[in-house]
């Protein structure tokens, strides 16, 4: 089977796929109309735009209505946004994507607070709605976490069952159950998940910071496996990677290609993998394509068009590396994208950003204006590693809109800061 792999929320480069919202004092109706219907717009561009790089699972913001679970705001979305709704149900429909949702961190079901509880409920709920009103099939999850164990393991699972009981059969039916780093492992989850009937998403960065007290990664894989039926979809995973130098348990910038196809290609079962990180969909395209056989020499020059000056600005003689690379009659994907990977971990300096934004200049300079070309000669002058690159960009962002320059728009160069990127 194909492999399934996804990533969580926003879409990094893509114009007008941003989600939005608003504060609490200025949520009237009006506003929140605007903003919902704003948002499955978006999410209809997400879609499409998953379809197009053959992404199959997709999480979806829980600000895509914002307060849909507040009490105190009483917005009937459903109604109100029932056409934007049905026409994102369809596009959902057609694509093939199998979407699911994962509230917050305050949401917590087995808080001793019974209001924080009552409130965790609502948002629970309101989940359910949503991807009711999307129409998404049972495969349509809503990801939780336990909890807290507020100095009593044992009573705090024992609230999140009573809580899970309260639950209404429409919303419970779409909760799985995922391990965390700093309070359940898996073999409490497991635990509790028989219990309930839940099907459990393992988490392999929360295990390697908790692991359980016995049995391998491959055999708490396999027993998770167990608990997805199959009315629940396939087998789903939590995947992500440490910052290099960030406290534990903080999600690299990027998915280190050689490290996830080691980690799919182990893996005892078929899955689908969420990935945790922070460049979301560059991250979900680069995985796939080092999985995909059919990934060639073509592929992958199309692929060095949007890295070229981003690992141009990191590293001159990577850049010159990966030319070489492909002119190869087939050029290995991972090989690639490890050298992608190596060159964007080099922090850039001032005479790689400035060479790099020299090149992009390169496609404006006939047709800058006046004003435009002082712009870029400020900037330019000022430019460094930490803080002009990014006022390069921005300018770079807004001079390749307004002359449709789509090569530039779609080049990575724009969102990959010049900063170690890993």
């Amino acid at each position: 089977m194909e492999p399934v792999v996804g990533y969580a929320c926003k879409l990094i480069g893509v114009p007008g796929t941003a989600i939005t919202s608003t504060i609490l004092r200025t949520a009237t109706s009006e506003r929140l109309l605007a903003i919902v219907r704003h948002n499955l717009a978006a999410l209809r561009r997400i879609i499409d735009y998953n379809v197009r790089i053959g992404v199959r699972l997709f999480r979806i913001s829980s600000d895509i209505i914002p307060f849909g679970s507040h009490p105190d705001v009483h917005f009937a979305w459903r109604d109100e946004c029932a056409d934007e709704l049905a026409a994102t149900a369809e596009a959902l429909k057609r694509s093939g994507i199998r979407v699911s949702m994962h509230p917050g961190q305050y949401t917590v079901l087995n808080s001793p607070d019974d209001g924080v509880a009552e409130r965790a409920i609502l948002d629970v709920v309101y989940h359910a709605d949503v991807l009711d009103a999307l129409g998404a099939g049972p495969d349509g999850k809503i990801v939780v976490h336990v909890g807290g164990v507020y100095g009593d393991r044992v009573a705090g699972m024992r609230r999140f069952e009573e809580r899970f009981r309260m639950l209404p059969e429409f919303a419970a039916r779409r909760l799985i159950l995922e391990n965390d780093e700093h309070n359940y492992p898996i073999d409490d989850v497991h635990r509790l998940a028989r219990r309930l009937k839940m099907p459990v998403v393992m988490d392999l960065f929360h295990h390697d910071l908790l692991p359980p007290a016995g049995g391998t990664t491959e055999e708490w894989l396999l027993r998770s496996a167990a608990t997805w039926k199959k009315r629940d979809g396939l087998q789903k995973i939590h995947y992500s990677q440490q910052l290099p130098g960030g406290k534990p348990g903080m999600h690299s910038n990027s998915i280190a290609a050689a490290a996830f196809v080691a980690m799919y290609q182990s893996l005892p079962r078929p899955a689908a993998v969420m990935l945790e990180v922070k460049d979301k969909n560059i991250s979900a395209r680069k995985c796939l394509k080092c999985l995909d056989p059919r990934t060639n020499r073509a592929t992958l020059t199309t692929a060095w068009a949007r890295y070229k000056y981003a690992v141009l600005e990191h590293s001159p003689a990577a850049y010159q590396r990966i030319r070489n690379l492909l002119k190869a009659d087939q050029p290995a994907a991972l090989v690639f994208y490890n050298e992608v990977d190596a060159a964007l971990a080099e922090p850039a300096t001032a005479g790689t950003v400035k060479n790099a934004a020299e090149h992009v200049w390169g496609y404006f300079k006939e047709e800058a204006d006046t004003r435009e070309r002082k712009r870029y000669d400020a900037v330019f002058a000022k430019a460094d590693s930490d803080t002009g690159n990014a006022s390069l960009k921005k300018l770079f962002a807004t001079m390749a809109e307004k002359y449709d320059k789509s090569y530039i728009q779609e080049s990575l160069y724009l969102v990959i800061p010049a900063t170690s990127y890993v």
